[in-house]
């Protein structure tokens, strides 16, 4: 299970650190930088491409460790690969921290000397800084033809802006709910058949708490719940991403079934006494620790952690997987997230062909069977095999993300929308004053003061046009 406490992740994708940069920093440079980059789009190269026939020192900062234990492992080992394969290339990764990873970056940036290849959380929270002017296109140096060929196009849409690609999936965190079968079976449920819809999810929670656990072990101390809450159920009446961000281009008002009646039905979980009774006091890590302790029928987590569970409490005898159950009518009310986090070409780097080879070499089959060997991280490729599967959950997900959309609302709101708006708009439904409406319109003004103070990042959503999931 990834060190989340240790490494101050908090089980939020890295929100944190990010959360802390984007504060720190501000935004204001993003207007001058967007609007360069959606200028220079029609352009095919970029400078600084290759270093000729000299000898390259190619550096890499990434991410994973944490929430994919054995990244380390496997990022050393497929360096070691690489490096023995190559007359004048060498590969040099360094490990990065949630702390300072976003922070690092931006530095990096600033100063035009640092990594040729970035690692970022995905989607909006990498967009962020391909606005910022941080990143080169990808596109610009991996063929068109052999992206949408190796890599599923829900993958590439999470970073895909401007008529451009900009992150290369590195590996996907499939977002479910694992569960105790055994808990279901002493609560009268079919271990075996999880609830799929919204009145027999409620059912199974009444059962659940009869039986003297907590149906779902959860934290929001730290506020980073929140994230979760809404991409497991906020996109239940979407049926496009245009849907999803619409309120974020401006002229679509946050409000109405289609956007919020999820805020009801977490309403439901919370007046059913379905979390914890310290939920309010923990952290989310220490939430998802309760399953791990058995105090907990049901968590939040990702694809490696849910995997690590299989592997620890028992197996297929013990651990299931399930959906967000659906209440929703539109087409991602019956969807699965499998976000991808991206590794981006940095733009003050002179060897951008090169890092551009050496991402394609970690798509390699070989690559990717041992990179779910090491750590147990899926590669978002399409030449993945799934002969490599080595537990029941991680089959079951993969079919999912074979058969539905694959949406993950987190990876597309901008990120003011979460801190200011989600996190503190559910907080209130857990006190006696707060309702609903009250949610809703803390989360209605946290748009309105993002696009106040941000009208770059804005004009950023307003000129994306996402691909098709």
């Amino acid at each position: 299970m990834p060190d989340i406490e240790n490494d101050s992740l908090r089980a939020n994708h890295g929100a944190t650190s990010r959360r802390g940069f984007l504060k720190l920093s501000g935004t204001a440079g993003v207007g001058a930088a967007a609007a360069a980059l959606l200028a220079s789009c029609s352009s095919s190269s970029a400078s600084g491409g290759s270093s000729g026939s000299g000898p390259v020192n190619l550096l890499v900062w990434y991410w994973g460790e944490q929430e994919a234990p054995g990244m380390k492992s496997f990022m050393q080992k497929a360096v070691a690969r690489y490096n023995s394969q190559q007359s004048r290339v060498k590969v040099t990764a360094v490990l990065q921290s949630s702390d300072s990873l976003y922070s690092a970056c931006a530095a990096a940036a600033q100063a035009g000397k640092g990594p040729d290849i970035q690692y970022l959380w995905g989607g909006t929270q990498a967009l962020g800084d391909v606005w910022l002017g941080y990143c080169a296109p990808l596109s610009d140096y991996i063929d068109q033809n052999w992206l949408t060929t190796n890599i599923p196009q829900a993958a590439l849409a999470q970073t895909n802006w401007g008529g451009k690609q900009w992150g290369m999936p590195f590996y996907q965190i499939g977002t479910a709910f694992p569960y105790n079968k055994k808990m279901f079976q002493d609560a009268g449920l079919n271990p075996n058949d999880p609830p799929t819809t919204w009145d027999a999810f409620l059912t199974a929670l009444s059962k659940l708490k009869k039986v003297g656990v907590s149906p779902i072990g959860a934290g929001f101390k730290d506020q980073y719940l929140g994230g979760w809450l809404a991409s497991y159920f906020g996109q239940q009446n979407f049926n496009t991403v245009d849907d999803a961000i619409a309120p974020f281009k401006g002229g679509t008002q946050y409000s109405g079934p289609m956007y919020t009646e999820w805020v009801d039905r977490v309403q439901e979980l919370v007046n059913g006494g379905f979390f914890n009774d310290d939920v309010q006091s923990i952290n989310l890590y220490q939430g998802q620790n309760l399953f791990t302790a058995k105090k907990a029928a049901i968590v939040t987590s990702v694809q490696p952690q849910i995997t690590s569970f299989y592997r620890s409490m028992g197996g297929a005898d013990t651990v299931g997987v399930m959906r967000s159950p659906a209440f929703g009518t539109g087409k991602f009310a019956n969807s699965f997230g499998a976000p991808a986090q991206v590794l981006l070409i940095t733009k003050f780097s002179p060897y951008k062909e090169e890092a551009a080879a050496f991402l394609k070499f970690l798509h390699t089959p070989a690559m990717m069977q041992l990179m779910y060997q090491e750590s147990g991280a899926i590669c978002p490729d399409n030449n993945f095999d799934t002969a490599w599967f080595n537990t029941d959950t991680d089959k079951t997900m993969w079919h999912w993300q074979q058969t539905l959309p694959n949406f993950w609302y987190q990876y597309y709101y901008p990120l003011p929308f979460e801190t200011n708006g989600v996190d503190p708009g559910l907080q209130q439904l857990w006190q006696s004053s707060g309702n609903v409406n009250a949610a809703v319109t803390t989360m209605r003004g946290a748009i309105n003061k993002w696009s106040q103070q941000t009208p770059a990042q804005q004009n950023a959503y307003k000129n994306w046009k996402p691909l098709g999931i």
